[in-house]
């Protein structure tokens, strides 16, 4: 097999976010192990995971005197959750979806259609007053979720109606706010048509106006919802999507410039369906190839003004479901006091995926071109160059290995450091050891013991694959690396400029938070924010109990800025500290300590 990468051709933007999770209900935001959660997705270096959407998120608010001019709300448990997000650096992409109060019954009433758009102008003011207007005009607002199946409760009308309050909410906080929607469920539904006839020839209900939208989001995924482990296919998504693009060249031209995204494009309907392969690299392969595919189709063949791919797996749960984390608890329940998370490679994924840079080039496959896909990118700063390659049947259980040869054309002269990353099932897999671990390393059906979760701690971090490498790139600007290519994994290679070098600087933001895990050992989660080069290659951490000297703490290699220590109880605490070190050994000043 063979997969040229083509620097010495025109450069394109990497126009497509998949930077994105989400999760129902809003709820979640109140527990522990959500905003432990958050604090993992935020510490994702240069905010490789940045947007959560997340549903009902206004049933965490009550209200009265919702239908007069002087309404009064309580928006105390959503600001706790609207914390969590920001104090993390992650962007709410805000789902205005709920009934406060169950106030809401009938948008047609134009009681509550004006009351409806009160309570949007004011949540824009609040959270404007709460994070400044530079932070809130980052956030993306968007309609109900999936109003063509049974979240909406009331007719097309009420929803046209219940989509102008949005807007002319939204409008009246402040203008700049963006708005869009319907992020309906089925191609080509009546509602999303009846969506579609409204913003192209219908008249807003407050203004008269034609109705303004700055995004359209749909939500096509690879196969329907089955306890079976059916293929799943981003194929279908694209053709769905072209679908839905031929009814709207037919019938709502001028609607084709909108910018367009999937904000649900998870490779199968419903979360809580227990399939193995969530947990299992193969997730991380059919979604990086989903990202690749839609490059390749709706970007560059059609032309779409295609913005977001968005995965929605920020749910809790195990293995099987659709999350980023796997979340253990004592008794197997959701008890909120007693539980750990581990990593899975579809969270390792998005650590991958925030090495890529900008700007992208042609790729050429040859041999298995069905299976194989490429992503090439270029550095800002002139760091130098990163790749995806990746290798997703359609079938979780399909496996083999082949030998790849990769070679680079159209680099710049000079030295590089090589460096690679592979998920696969040997490569930053947990769930394997998990497998093999129960049940000889347990406290319980499906409960690792203290051992078992250091065994899969050592195994949840993006891995690196063989030794770093220096090569010298000659005038003719060409590279070549040879490697076994698994089916399914996901590669990242980097070819860093020697003079992207430098000493790291000091880490910001080191945070310790302590939980109580599953047994008698205290849990403290360190978190920071990464530096933005990507010549850094590992973080070091060190702590010292009072009147103790600096020790070590012993990890894989670090790409995220996070690290959980897990120790036996100490009385008043310790004291933390980390520094970066780039793939020259280089190591940066250390941070500021921290204690927990």
């Amino acid at each position: 097999m063979n997969i040229t990468l083509r620097y010495d051709a025109p450069a394109k933007p990497v126009s497509i976010d998949w930077r994105w999770t989400g999760f129902t209900p809003a709820k979640l935001l109140l527990g522990d192990d959500m905003k432990q959660t958050f604090r993992y997705l935020g510490a994702v270096p240069r905010g490789g995971v940045k947007y959560v959407r997340i549903h009902y998120l206004l049933e965490l608010v009550s209200a009265k005197n919702l239908g007069t001019d002087e309404p009064l709300y309580d928006w105390s448990k959503l600001d706790e959750g609207m914390d969590a997000m920001v104090e993390n650096g992650l962007i709410p992409f805000f789902e205005l979806m709920g009934d406060p109060s169950g106030f809401f019954t009938d948008y047609k009433d134009p009681v509550q259609a004006e009351a409806w758009k009160r309570l949007v102008r004011d949540l824009a003011i609040h959270y404007t007053e709460r994070y400044g207007r530079d932070e809130v005009e980052s956030w993306y607002f968007e309609t109900w979720n999936e109003p063509d199946v049974g979240w909406w409760k009331q007719d097309s009308e009420a929803f046209m109606i219940y989509y102008d309050a949005c807007s002319e909410g939204l409008r009246e906080a402040n203008p700049r706010l963006r708005f869009g929607g319907p992020g309906t469920a089925w191609t080509l539904s009546q509602r999303l048509r009846d969506f579609l006839s409204h913003i192209d020839n219908g008249r807003n209900y407050f203004t008269g106006e034609t109705p303004r939208i700055d995004f359209l989001s749909v939500h096509e995924k690879g196969a329907w919802d089955s306890a079976e482990d059916i293929p799943v296919s981003p194929e279908k998504m694209v053709t769905m999507t072209r679908r839905m693009r031929d009814y709207m060249r037919e019938h709502h031209p001028r609607l084709l410039e909108i910018p367009l995204m999937n904000n649900e494009c998870d490779p199968q309907v419903g979360w809580a369906h227990t399939h193995s392969w969530r947990g299992w690299p193969f997730y991380a392969a059919i979604m990086a190839k989903c990202i690749v595919h839609h490059f390749d189709t709706l970007v560059d063949e059609d032309g779409v003004d295609f913005t977001f791919l968005g995965n929605d797996n920020g749910f809790i749960g195990g293995w099987g479901q659709r999350t980023q984390l796997t979340r253990f608890t004592r008794k197997g329940g959701f008890e909120t006091d007693h539980f750990t998370l581990i990593k899975k490679p579809a969270l390792n994924l998005m650590t991958g995926l925030s090495l890529l840079g900008a700007e992208r080039f042609p790729v050429s496959v040859e041999g298995d071109a069905e299976s194989t896909f490429a992503l090439a990118t270029r550095l800002e700063g002139g760091e130098g160059y990163a790749a995806l390659l990746c290798r997703a049947d359609n079938r979780s259980r399909t496996a083999d290995r082949e030998d790849l040869t990769l070679r680079v054309d159209g680099l710049a002269p000079g030295e590089y450091t090589v460096a690679h990353y592979r998920i696969d099932e040997l490569h930053g897999n947990p769930c394997r050891t998990w497998e093999d671990g129960l049940p000889n390393n347990s406290v319980g059906k499906h409960v690792p013991d203290a051992s078992l979760l250091a065994a899969m701690r050592a195994r949840q971090e993006l891995a690196r694959w063989g030794e770093m490498e220096v090569a010298e790139v000659g005038p003719d600007g060409a590279l070549t690396v040879s490697m076994e290519f698994p089916l399914p994994s996901v590669h990242f290679v980097l070819l860093l400029r020697k003079e992207a070098f430098s000493v790291p600087g000091a880490l910001e933001g080191l945070r310790a938070l302590k939980y109580h895990g599953l047994d008698a050992h205290e849990e403290i989660l360190l978190t920071w924010k990464p530096p933005a080069s990507r010549t850094v290659g590992d973080h070091v951490v060190q702590w010292r109990r009072d009147g103790g000297g600096w020790e070590d703490l012993e990890h894989p290699p670090l790409l995220d800025g996070s690290f959980l220590h897990v120790r036996e109880p100490v009385p008043g605490g310790a004291e933390y500290r980390v520094r970066a070190v780039d793939y020259r050994n280089n190591a940066g000043p250390w941070s500021e300590p921290v204690r927990a």
